[in-house]
This record gives C-alpha cells, structure tokens and sequence, in this order.
C-alpha cells in the first residue's frame, strides 16, 4: 500500500491556519527547507500537500520563532531535536 495514502496530508490553507502563519511565511519556510511537502502535480498546477510531522515542526518553529529566535535558527534546533 502507498505511504502517502496510510498518511494524513494537509494544504497550505490548513497549515496555515493550524500553525498561524501567513501562506506566504509558509511558502518562505519551504523555499528555505524548514519542512519538505509532498509536491502533488494537478494538471498545469503543482499543490503542497503537508504531513502531519511537518505541521509539528512548524508548529516548533513558530514557537521559537515567535520569543525572537531566527527561523533559520529555530529550524536548526528543531531538526536536531527530531534527528537526536
């Protein structure tokens, strides 16, 4: 069975009103590789579809984010949390 269809995915709209940031912050947060979403082709369209582990690492980073910590920053900490 696919992966992708064992997994919970989520839009940008949603992640971005579970995690409280604008669609453009999010879309910033990707281009700078906080999380990687699954890219779904629909015809000349690409969407970006976000697993639950990635809302958790925003919802982290957000956090950090928000007491004044550089999303770059934060980002770090996070994936070296989620790595070790």
């Amino acid at each position: 069975m696919d992966e992708r269809t064992d997994t919970i995915m989520y839009g940008t709209k949603e992640v971005c009103d579970m995690v409280g940031v604008s669609a453009r912050q999010l879309e910033y947060w990707v281009l700078i590789g906080v999380v990687h979403p699954i890219m779904e082709p629909h015809g000349s369209k690409i969407f970006k579809k976000f697993r639950e582990e990635d809302v958790r690492i925003l919802k982290e980073v957000k956090s950090l984010t928000d007491e004044g910590v550089l999303v770059s920053r934060a980002a770090q900490k996070v994936r070296m949390k989620v790595q070790g």
